[in-house]
This record gives structure tokens, C-alpha cells and sequence, in this order.
């Protein structure tokens, strides 16, 4: 024991006197580390913790122990549930929301101060006290209890700075110091070029390691920034881990942990389902069916039929109750879709992955309804990026107004980090308005937003939206026959040309050098409703097997298509549809897709009403803000509000209308309060709720919530 005493406290002294300035490199097993609650075989090579490897500072003895990292005054309740001393974060500890990343210095311990410590700390780590989030696995085989969780993360003490290379080469990546200052409000940028720093196979050796007991990745998405997850993503970060003590995996947390931070989080639910999170891990009743109100008290988990599931041990009754109040009905939606939709094949996984489209196989989850005409748009991407062709991709999205066709191109455009130009085409009657008139026409030079668009994406992938296209000109028809046939405009003069080879003799040029670009890898994208009464009989047709059968409702949208095709002929010709890459037929929203639409409008609501007071005049003025908008019974409201003003015609900007009535509600009901607007940080709760059959909503009563 003393020998074991004696060796422990003097790597504790060496690991300190590395000082600030050279972060602590995670070690790939704990034979050489300091930990009060591990033995030396805990961890395991291929899934070490760095639980450990905590950064020294030097503030007091105390503030060494990983037990007692920073602990604000908001979680003084969380600190004595878990038996430690509530004290109150350090105000003088660095902050990252507007820190550069430079290199400081700092005096270490010395070690007659280290050995206080460290004798503290082997004192304050009794039996009695037990760690309350082991990582250790049980190397017994005995089936370990689960552990109930807070779903509240540990505090991680922020570096003196996030310094790269400061060590020996690659091995001085430091993943606590990483957690501990996006903990701290470190920026996007900062981790990106932190990250970037490190060869990518150093850093997913490290990436999926746990801190004080939890995968990295759980500290990225309590961020609740899409980008953080996605950073954290591309490094390897996995998304389907889970906390160990608990079995609480990755996605319930990013549900839950909106109570704790009082935001919305299905962004980032979105976000993980898009990368591969399996919904099976949340119990089935909690979204199927998605368009229904969840107890606020929680489901009976005695009563769920997969409750018996392996990964649905962390579903106790108190996170069943957490769980209900969280799940919101988009979530529920998400959920649903993704328990539904057909996983990508390996050989997708790879083509996206080695064309760097990889998020295209995450369309899907980021729109509400049109499943077929996403899951058909990522198909004809893949093929179309796997097989090398001159040929630009043409497609046609064709549906009602208001349903997802100019959404889904954003969506594709963000995503995959495309450029995109929407051009609408009721205000072009000439070809010249479109592409720019020609030499020796006056604004030849100037060329137009299209024309050097295209110029500036040469030979790059992007995206071109031709909103309305019914509404053009057979004059625009004839000029987009060659771009669309072989992607490619005039290089050299006409003349030159001209005496080189006739075959792009009449091709259609740059407007402003007559030099021809590569627009091959050129997404074009036509939109129009011309065809929506087609699609609208079709619908009442097959409405049962299109809405309620999704085991055939793939065959049928092909005969769709095809019905799409002729009809779509008889309007343009046949030059210009001849040259159709495939037809994409956009659907009328089910009734509970409309439902959902609805939310998803609630919810930008809401973050506009939450927002900070402010009176100062010109653009940032607030005067409605500070107030936290609450949908009880979600699933309800919305399907009344959907049901009274959604028309197949308008789609969703008909819902629109729905959720400006809660919005005068709320205006009302915000002006009727008694006193003057100020800048305050009360936070005040306006419920929207069904009563009778209506929506009704109304101020709740203060109960000094701060922002």
C-alpha cells in the first residue's frame, strides 16, 4: 500500500509539473495516470477514459480534483445529489467566447502544496462517496445495475488556453482541454482549427474517449449547435454512444437536455438522425403514432412492449416523465420517419463519402413530408455523382405551391456546402433578360445573375432553381437545350472557334468573354405546379396506398413519374424534355403532416418571442421578447389549427395564417400586462393549450424565471 501510495503521488507530482502551458496528452491506458476512483486495468486500450487527464491549475488544492471541476450557482442542487460541496464556479476562470488562441504561463504547485492536495484528495475519496459516473467496465460479467441520471453533464475546468502543438508533435492533442473550453463558450471556429491542427488519425484515436464518464460527444451536442455535432462528426465522433452507467444513449439525451437548457433542440435531433442515430433506441410508443399527445407525467414503461429491449434499460419512470415533456411533435415526427425509412447501403455510405456527400444520405430529415421525392433526389445524386458524365443533372420538381420544392433545394444546397441561384422566371420573356444580351448589344459586358453564376461555379458542382419555370419563353426553352445537353460554353472567340471546329458551332456562350465554361457538374432544378392536377388525381386514386401503405407506395410514384413525363411533354416539347434527368412528384401534406408544418412554424415563433428585450431604436430593437412560448397538448393544437386553414393549393404558406393567430394571441395577451417594457431578465411563459375544442393561450403565472 505504501509502495502504491508512493508511486501514485509522485506521477501525480511529475503529471503536474508539466505546468499550463503544455496540455496533458490522453494515454492509452491508465497505467501512468492519477485517478481516484480507477485501478490500473479499469480502461482498456482500444476505448481508453481521460477522465484522468484533467488539466492542473493553480487555484487551489481543492479545484485539482476532477470531483470538484466548476460548479456554477445553477447546480448547486445537482452537486449535492451527487455529494459533493456546492461551491460556486471561480469568477477569475478563462472564458472562450471571445479568446484567441495564444499561449500563457502559469506557476505550477509546488509539491509540498501537491501533496496537501493530493492527501485531500485520497480523503474526500472514500468509499462512501463513490464515483457516480464510473467508466470502468465491470470485467466480472455480472450484470451492472443501471444508474439514474440527472441528464445533467459534469463541469469540465476550462484551460488557461487552448494552445495546438504545444507538447511533443501529434501526441499533444488534449481532449479535456478541448471539452472543457467548448464548455466554456469556445467558438466554432476555435474547435474547427484546434481539430484541424491534428492529423485526422490522431484524433479519432482520441475522439470517442469518455470524460468523467461520458463520451465526448455527449459535451458537443449539449452545445446545441448543428455545426459543433458535425465538426465533431467528421473526426469520428459516434453517434450512437452511450453514457455507461446509466445506458442513456446519445439521442434521448439531445431530447432531454432541451428541459435543461430551456431550448428547443430538434435541430439537433435532425442532425443525429441524419448521421446514423437509430431511433430504436427510444421506446416505439413515444412516436408511433407521432401525431398524439404524450402524458405530461409520462408513459406506463410497464406497459411498453420493447421495453424489454437491451437499450431501453435507461427508460425509468423518471425518464419516461422527462421524456414526454421533451419529445416534441417535429421530434416525434423525425423519429417516426426514421424508424420507417430504408437505411443507405454500404456501397451509398462509400460513393457519398468518397464524393464528399455524405450528408446527402441525410436529406430526408430535414423536410417534412415528400419522403419519395427525397428518397428519389438521393438516388439520382449518387448515381449521378458515382458515374462520370459531360452531362449536367436536370431535374424536375413538380407539385402544388407551398410544399417543399424550393425547400428541399436549399436543403440539398446547405447540406452539401452547393452554391445556389434561384431565378424566377415570371419576370424573363427573352433569353437575353435570362442569360444577358449579346455582343455588340449594349450591357453585354455586364452579363446577368445567372450568366456569371455559372462562370464563377466553373466546372464546380452547384445548383441552379428555376422557380415557375412554366411561366418561360420557347425563346428560353431553345436557349437551354445545349447547356442542358452537354454542359459546356464556348472557351475561345467565335472566330477561333469557328476555325478550329464546328462542333459548338451555336452553343450557347458566356455573354460577357464568349468563352465556354464547364458547367457539367451544373445541378439544374425546374419547378413548376402545371402539372398539379395530375398529381392531385392521382392522389385521390391511390390515397390509401400512397399515404397509409409505404410498402408500395415507391412503385406507384414511378407511374407517377411517368405520368408527370407525358404530361410535362405535352407543355414544353419534346427537345426540352428529352433532356429531363427524372420527374420528382411533390405530394399534398397528410393530415398530420400538416400538423407538423405547423409546429415547425411554432417553433420559429418561439425563438423570435424568446429573444432579449431591447429598447435601443434601429434594428435591434425588441419590444416583444422575453417570453417563453409552451405548446401543451402539441399534436392537438396543431392539428386544429391545420385542419381549419390548410388548402392543398397553398400548402404550407396557407399555415401560415394558422400560426399568426397564436401570434396575436400572445401580442394581446403581452400588451395587456399592466407595466412598462424593460430590459429585464425575467423570463415570462405564454401556453397554448386546447380548451373545448379550440386553441386558446394564455400568460401563465411568473414564477421569476431569469433568461
Amino acid at each position: 500500500m505504501a509502495k502504491t501510495r508512493h508511486r501514485t503521488l509522485m506521477n501525480y507530482i511529475n503529471q503536474s509539473s508539466l505546468g499550463p502551458s503544455r496540455p496533458l496528452v490522453p494515454h492509452s491506458s491508465t497505467s501512468g495516470a492519477i485517478s481516484v476512483h480507477s485501478s490500473d486495468d479499469d480502461e482498456s486500450e482500444d476505448t481508453p477514459s481521460v477522465d484522468e487527464c484533467l488539466p492542473i491549475t493553480s487555484k487551489s488544492p481543492a479545484s485539482t480534483r476532477p470531483d470538484l471541476a466548476e460548479i456554477p450557482f445553477e447546480r448547486e442542487a445537482e452537486a449535492r445529489h451527487r455529494g459533493l460541496p456546492s461551491t460556486p464556479s471561480e469568477p477569475d476562470l478563462p472564458s472562450f467566447k471571445n479568446s484567441n488562441m495564444a499561449s500563457t504561463a502559469s506557476q505550477n504547485l509546488v509539491n509540498k502544496d501537491l501533496e496537501v492536495a493530493f492527501n485531500e484528495s485520497l480523503s474526500q475519496a472514500e468509499p462512501d462517496v463513490p464515483d457516480p459516473n464510473p467508466t470502468s467496465d465491470d470485467s466480472s460479467g455480472e450484470e451492472k445495475e443501471v444508474t439514474e441520471w440527472d441528464f445533467i453533464l459534469p463541469r469540465i475546468p476550462p484551460p488557461p488556453t487552448l494552445v495546438t502543438g504545444a507538447g511533443e508533435g501529434q501526441e499533444s492533442f488534449n481532449l479535456p482541454d478541448l471539452v472543457g473550453a467548448i464548455q466554456h463558450g469556445a467558438s466554432l471556429e476555435m474547435i474547427q482549427n484546434y481539430l484541424g491542427y491534428y492529423e485526422k488519425g490522431t484524433v479519432k484515436r482520441y475522439i470517442n474517449n469518455t470524460i468523467k464518464g461520458f463520451p465526448t460527444i455527449f459535451y458537443a451536442v449539449a452545445t446545441n449547435n448543428e455545426l459543433v455535432i458535425r465538426t465533431w462528426i467528421t473526426y469520428g465522433g459516434d453517434v450512437t454512444a452511450t453514457h455507461k452507467a446509466s445506458s442513456v444513449p446519445l439521442l434521448a439525451f439531445a431530447i432531454m437536455h432541451s428541459e435543461t437548457i430551456q431550448e428547443d433542440t430538434t435541430l439537433i435531433v435532425a442532425t443525429l438522425l441524419s448521421l446514423g442515430a437509430l431511433p430504436h433506441v427510444i421506446p416505439a410508443a413515444f412516436y408511433t403514432p407521432y401525431c398524439r399527445d404524450l402524458p405530461e407525467n409520462g408513459l406506463n414503461i410497464v406497459t411498453l412492449e420493447d421495453m424489454n429491449n437491451e437499450n431501453k434499460k435507461w427508460c425509468t419512470s423518471a425518464a419516461s416523465a422527462r421524456l414526454a415533456r421533451t419529445a416534441n411533435l417535429t421530434q416525434r415526427y423525425y423519429l417516426e420517419r426514421a424508424a420507417k425509412t430504408k437505411k443507405p447501403s454500404i456501397r451509398q455510405r462509400q460513393i457519398a463519402l468518397r464524393r464528399n456527400a455524405e450528408a446527402l444520405l441525410g436529406i430526408p430529415y430535414f423536410l417534412i413530408g415528400q419522403t419519395m421525392a427525397a428518397n428519389r433526389l438521393q438516388q439520382k445524386l449518387l448515381s449521378h455523382i458515382m458515374v462520370a458524365s459531360n452531362r449536367p443533372l436536370v431535374l424536375v420538381f413538380a407539385g402544388p405551391s407551398g410544399h417543399g420544392k424550393t425547400e428541399l433545394a436549399r436543403a440539398l444546397g446547405y447540406l452539401l456546402s452547393l452554391e445556389l441561384e434561384v431565378v424566377d422566371c415570371t419576370i424573363f420573356n427573352r433569353e437575353s433578360d435570362l442569360f444577358g444580351p449579346r455582343h455588340p448589344y449594349v450591357g453585354a459586358d455586364r452579363g446577368s445573375p445567372l450568366n456569371n453564376f455559372l462562370a464563377k461555379n466553373a466546372g464546380e458542382r452547384c445548383i441552379v432553381f428555376l422557380d415557375e419555370f412554366e411561366k418561360t419563353t420557347s425563346d428560353i426553352h431553345q436557349a437551354l437545350l445545349l447547356p442542358f445537353d452537354n454542359g459546356t460554353k464556348r472557351s475561345k472567340p467565335l472566330v477561333i472557334e469557328f476555325l478550329t471546329t464546328c462542333h459548338f458551332l451555336g452553343e450557347y456562350q458566356d455573354r460577357r468573354h464568349l468563352t465556354k465554361i464547364d458547367c457539367s457538374k451544373t445541378i439544374w432544378i425546374l419547378a413548376t405546379n402545371a402539372l398539379d392536377t395530375i398529381i392531385q388525381a392521382f392522389c385521390a386514386l391511390n390515397h390509401q396506398t400512397i399515404f397509409l401503405n409505404d410498402t408500395h407506395s415507391e412503385k406507384l410514384m414511378k407511374k407517377l413519374s411517368r405520368e408527370l413525363k407525358e404530361g410535362f411533354l405535352t407543355k414544353f416539347d419534346s427537345p426540352i424534355t428529352g433532356r429531363i434527368s427524372a420527374f420528382l412528384p411533390f405530394l399534398p401534406f397528410s393530415a398530420g403532416e400538416q400538423a407538423v408544418v405547423v409546429h415547425k412554424y411554432l417553433l420559429e415563433l418561439g425563438r423570435k418571442v424568446k429573444a432579449r428585450t431591447s429598447l435601443r431604436t434601429g434594428p435591434n430593437e425588441q419590444l416583444l421578447g422575453n417570453v417563453r412560448l409552451y405548446i401543451r397538448r402539441d399534436a392537438s393544437v396543431c392539428s386544429i389549427l391545420a385542419k381549419a386553414e390548410y388548402h392543398c393549393d397553398l400548402g404550407a404558406r396557407s399555415l401560415i395564417t394558422a400560426v399568426k393567430s397564436i401570434e396575436d394571441m400572445l401580442v394581446e395577451a403581452y400588451l395587456d400586462e399592466d407595466e412598462e417594457i424593460a430590459e429585464t431578465d425575467r423570463m415570462d411563459e405564454f401556453v397554448v393549450d386546447v380548451v373545448g375544442g379550440e386553441v386558446v393561450g394564455n400568460m401563465a403565472p411568473r414564477k421569476g424565471d431569469t433568461v
